[in-house]
C-alpha cells in the first residue's frame, strides 16, 4: 500500500432503543393501551393497531386516531402504565453487557417514550449507570423513523456517525440509523420480528446482547 497504513473504524458511542430493546416494557404498554381503549372506546387495541404503535409516541398517534378521545385515552392507559412500573425488567445479559461496553464506549438511549419515563425505567433497572445521556420524545420535534433523535445523542456525545451504531429492535429503528450515517444493530432478544426487520437491512442480527462485542469487533476491524 506504498507506506500508507489502513486506518480501522474507531467506534466510541454505543446507543440503543430503549422499550423492546434494553427493558421488556413493551407488554406493559400493550396492556396500559389496551386498558385505555376498553375503559374509554369499550374495546381492546387490534392486532393492527397495536403494530402501529410499537416504537412510536403513542399520545400524538391516538390523537391523530381519535381526535376527540386521544388524549383521554393515552392518559387512561398511563395512570395504569405508571402504577405498574416497577415490574419492568431488564432483558437477560442487557445489565452485563452494558456493563461492559461502558469501560470503552460511551452509552447512550434514545426513545420515543417520555423523558421522564426513560429516567425512571433506566434509574429502576439499574441501568442509568452506564448511560452517559438518553434522548427521549420531548427533546425533539421528531420521533424515530426520522434521524433528529439520533442526530441530536451524536451531538451531546461529541462523535460523528461514523464513530457510533445503533440498536433496536424495531424497522423504526434501523430506517432511522440508516438515514442517520449509522450501522444498525437489529436486536432479536426482545419484540425483534427476524423477518420483519431483514426487509430493513440492517447491518447484524443480533440474536443475544452479547452479539454486540461481534457485530463492533467487525466494523472495528474493516
Amino acid at each position: 500500500m506504498d507506506g500508507i497504513m489502513k486506518v480501522k473504524n474507531l467506534i466510541r458511542a454505543v446507543l440503543f432503543d430503549m422499550d423492546g430493546t434494553l427493558l421488556d416494557s413493551e407488554t406493559l404498554s400493550e396492556r396500559a393501551t389496551n386498558y385505555g381503549f376498553k375503559e374509554i372506546l369499550g374495546r381492546e387495541v387490534t392486532a393492527e393497531e397495536h403494530s402501529q404503535l410499537i416504537g412510536r409516541p403513542v399520545k400524538k398517534i391516538l390523537a391523530q386516531w381519535f381526535p376527540d378521545k386521544g388524549e383521554t385515552i393515552y392518559d387512561t392507559g398511563r395512570m395504569y402504565f405508571m402504577s405498574r412500573l416497577s415490574t419492568v425488567e431488564t432483558y437477560p445479559g442487557i445489565s452485563k453487557v452494558l456493563e461492559t461496553l461502558s469501560k470503552n464506549y460511551s452509552i447512550g438511549v434514545v426513545t420515543s417514550s417520555h423523558r421522564s419515563d426513560a429516567q425512571n425505567l433506566l434509574t429502576i433497572s439499574g441501568l442509568l449507570a452506564y448511560v452517559r445521556l438518553y434522548v427521549g420524545q420531548e427533546d425533539t420535534e421528531y420521533q424515530k423513523p426520522d434521524p433528529e433523535p439520533l442526530n441530536l445523542a451524536l451531538k451531546r456525545l461529541g462523535v460523528s456517525s461514523d464513530e457510533a451504531v445503533f440498536v433496536g429492535d424495531q424497522p423504526y429503528d434501523i430506517i432511522a440509523a440508516h438515514e442517520a450515517g449509522m450501522p444498525a444493530g437489529a436486536a432479536l432478544w426482545g419484540s425483534g420480528n427476524p423477518e420483519r426487520l431483514e426487509m430493513y437491512h440492517p447491518d447484524s442480527l443480533l440474536k443475544r446482547p452479547e452479539d454486540i462485542f461481534d457485530f463492533i469487533g467487525k466494523l472495528e476491524s474493516q
